[in-house]
């Protein structure tokens, strides 16, 4: 398939339904494609929403804006409609709140809140709302962005840094959906992915950041991101692009808890096991699939592979 073919984007609008069915349809729809809820509006022009939906390899996107509403995930609602992700949902538009686990959060545009769908919650906006949601199943969550999550967690604004990456995972997810190609859906996610772990580590305690080394930390993501395929790729030619020394570019990764050469490995692994488990990936070799994610030799690859994911990369593949 040509890599200019865009994803499909599942598309759902309440413009078109009847103003007593909209609370209903907007219920099985999110059943059948999100999570499942219930929906309450107060509105007097009646509830309005639209929704768009991605699936990537990995997580979920949703795209929601809507007017005043409030939805509700209760114990009824776990129990007939089981779901075991963990949703981080980044708002704009009005202000908001979300309570789960006797605590409510007040949010206000720009901030997020990660919560898990198997424990009831109450969300809502109190006028014209957006939203994005990445839908992550908790087994990746606990592997790609915090191993232990058992409450829910707000991201403000307050930090110079977490600014940074939260305006940095809007405008990026935003672009996303405005022109999701395939060949650019797993740099997307990778991206994603790396921004949700440095945004929630801060925020958890475990590694602030200012302004200034997330925006250096972001430079130097993005030259590997764009020469992964490269063996030649190195600290010193990251350092060179991003403008600092070798030492300062270890220092920002050490912020991090890991070293550029170990952040390079873990994203060539990250993207070869997705490639193996994916249809696209099963009619390739394997020496192929280390070629493409900058491995000099296939030996190399396979030992690296076994040694990070306790699999080989034949019994890492998808469904011949």
């Amino acid at each position: 398939m040509s890599p200019c073919a865009l994803l499909e984007t599942r598309h759902a609008s309440t413009q078109a339904v009847a103003l007593d069915q909209r609370l209903s349809f907007w219920e099985d729809y999110n059943a059948s494609t999100l999570v499942g809820l219930k929906c309450n509006s107060y509105a007097e022009s009646g509830f309005a929403a639209r929704q768009d939906n991605l699936q990537l390899q990995a997580m979920r996107l949703a795209r929601i804006v809507g007017n005043e509403h409030v939805v509700e995930r209760d114990s009824s609602m776990i129990r007939g409609v089981p779901k075991e992700s963990i949703f981080v949902s980044l708002v704009s538009g009005s202000g908001s709140f979300f309570y789960q686990d006797g605590a409510c959060q007040v949010l206000e545009p720009g901030e997020l809140v990660v919560y898990r769908t198997d424990k009831p919650y109450l969300f809502g906006f109190a006028g014209a709302m957006g939203q994005f949601i990445f839908d992550i199943p908790q087994e990746q969550f606990a592997e790609r962005c915090l191993k232990r999550f058992d409450r829910p967690l707000k991201v403000s604004l307050h930090n110079g840094g977490q600014r940074l990456l939260l305006r940095t995972l809007g405008e990026r997810t935003r672009a996303f959906f405005q022109q999701p190609l395939r060949g650019e859906a797993e740099g997307y996610q990778e991206q994603a992915f790396q921004l949700l772990a440095s945004i929630i580590a801060g925020q958890a305690g475990e590694r602030p950041i200012n302004a200034l080394s997330a925006a250096y930390l972001l430079a130097a993501k993005q030259c590997i991101q764009e020469q992964l395929a490269d063996p030649g790729l190195s600290c010193e030619r990251v350092a060179a692009q991003t403008g600092i020394s070798t030492r300062h570019l270890a220092r920002l990764f050490a912020l991090e808890d890991t070293l550029p050469s170990r952040f390079i490995l873990e994203q060539r692994l990250q993207q070869a096991r997705q490639l193996l488990g994916s249809g696209q990936g099963a009619g390739l070799d394997i020496s192929e699939v280390a070629y493409r994610h900058g491995f000099a030799s296939q030996a190399h690859f396979a030992r690296a592979f076994k040694a990070r994911f306790q699999l080989t990369p034949s019994e890492a593949r998808g469904p011949q």
